[in-house]
């Protein structure tokens, strides 16, 4: 039996759905997104984008190519109430089904089409039933894989439906741009250009994968594969969550090293206490900083045992935060020293560095999750952790019947309440994000 796999992509949803409940932004650009001043894009709509607005864009950027734009802040609960609705439309026409995040998923249709008259007319029946429901459209692509499906459903928006047949793989894809082979991100596509490699045709000239190697690396398979179409990657109904992080963007620029380690202990805590509900486990820590002027830099660490300690967390945060400071100093450092300049300082391991650069954003994500930690040899570590664990249990026992701010470190205090009794401000849309993270 032919697998066939649909990919349903809601277009421009938040934006959709608050035209949905207000008529009248209808027709007109509506910009979903945080108000402040330090707010980003989440979603445009199709009008909006005529203007060139689009999500992760600074909210003051777009402000300055759509001044007459609707600017709305967005309603999470809302959103989730309608993917909700389209996920159980969904679930009338099969059960395998993995959700990618509230506007977009993965449905293995096989065994379904021969009810209809084929995968295009399932697909417009699906996208007629969510009409029915919601009010909404949606842009799907039917193809023999993920892959395919995924490319099929962005071809056509707003909308759209799109079907990649069996042995038309290879020519569907043939004048696409090489990034356009899901994994290809800037850097591998400068790489594959510098090869020679500019549309996937040029990969699927090739017999197999080794002239890709010298580019790519171990990508080299995949990347020669999936120009030709070849995806066997299955539809994970319950597909294993990968990384647990928060990350934030600031109202003002962060400066002070000291409210810094706040920040790194808030997102030790909130990672940490992600991690112990859905019942996981991490192997890797990673940090991410965005300066003022938008340059994005970060950090990782695999650690000797897995963990879902705030302790474990936070203590790695600052070993990265520290690793990243002395790197850009070092760098620094050598080209004064070119220019005749002193020598580089040394470092006091026991404070937190000094920022190199005003920063816009700062975030910690554990990853290489897993139901299961891997015991560690030190007898010290061991006691250790088995005290972080019982205090874990006890501090998480009493949040959920007390409430979050019930109890908290001193740390995770003087973050929520500042010299002046207030929590400082955070990006609006972040916050939302936040909060929605959570439950």
């Amino acid at each position: 039996m032919r697998r066939w796999i649909m990919h349903v992509d809601m277009d421009a949803f938040f934006a959709s759905v608050e035209q949905l409940d207000h008529p009248e932004y209808k027709g007109h650009p509506v910009i979903v997104g945080g108000l402040s001043s330090r707010g980003v894009v989440a979603t445009a709509s199709y009008e909006a984008r005529k203007f060139g607005v689009h999500s992760a864009m600074p909210i003051s950027r777009a402000k300055k190519l759509c001044p007459h734009g609707i600017y709305v802040y967005p309603n999470m609960a809302r959103y989730k109430e309608i993917s909700h609705i389209i996920h159980k439309v969904m679930e009338e026409f099969t059960p395998i089904i993995e959700p990618l995040s509230l506007d977009e998923a993965f449905l293995d249709v096989t065994g379904i089409t021969h009810k209809f008259t084929g995968p295009k007319a399932l697909g417009r029946a699906i996208k007629e039933r969510v009409f029915e429901e919601t009010g909404l459209i949606i842009s799907a692509g039917l193809a023999p894989n993920k892959f395919l499906a995924k490319l099929a459903s962005d071809l056509d928006k707003p909308d759209g439906l799109v079907v990649i047949p069996y042995g038309k793989e290879c020519e569907s894809l043939a004048n696409f741009p090489i990034k356009r082979i899901w994994g290809v991100g800037p850097s591998t596509e400068r790489r594959l250009k510098d090869g020679g490699f500019t549309l996937i045709k040029d990969v699927q000239a090739l017999s197999d994968e080794k002239s890709l190697v010298p580019y790519v690396g171990n990508q080299a398979r995949r990347i020669w594969e999936l120009a030709r179409g070849i995806d066997e990657r299955p539809v994970e109904p319950d597909r294993q969550i990968q990384s647990v992080g928060n990350e934030e963007t600031y109202e003002s620029d962060v400066e002070d090293p000291a409210v810094i380690d706040l920040e790194l202990h808030y997102f030790a805590n909130r990672v940490a206490k992600r991690l112990r509900k859905y019942g996981l486990m991490g192997h890797t820590v990673s940090i991410k900083v965005r300066y003022n002027d938008f340059k994005t830099v970060s950090r990782q660490k695999r650690l000797d045992s897995s963990t879902d300690q705030e302790r474990v967390v936070y203590d790695t945060s600052v070993l990265l935060w520290n690793k990243l400071m002395r790197d850009a100093l070092s760098v620094k450092q050598e080209e004064q020293e070119v220019m005749g300049a002193t020598p580089r300082p040394k470092f006091d391991n026991s404070i937190l560095e000094v920022p190199v650069k005003p920063i816009r954003l700062l975030g910690v994500t554990v990853s290489g999750l897993s139901t299961e930690g891997i015991v560690q040899d030190d007898l010290f570590s061991i006691e250790a952790d088995e005290k972080d664990e019982k205090l874990s249990i006890v501090l998480d026992s009493l949040a959920s019947k007390f409430g979050e701010g019930a109890i908290m470190s001193g740390a995770l205090w003087r973050r929520a309440h500042g010299d002046g009794g207030e929590r400082r401000k955070r990006s609006e849309l972040k916050a939302e994000i936040d909060l929605d993270n959570e439950e």
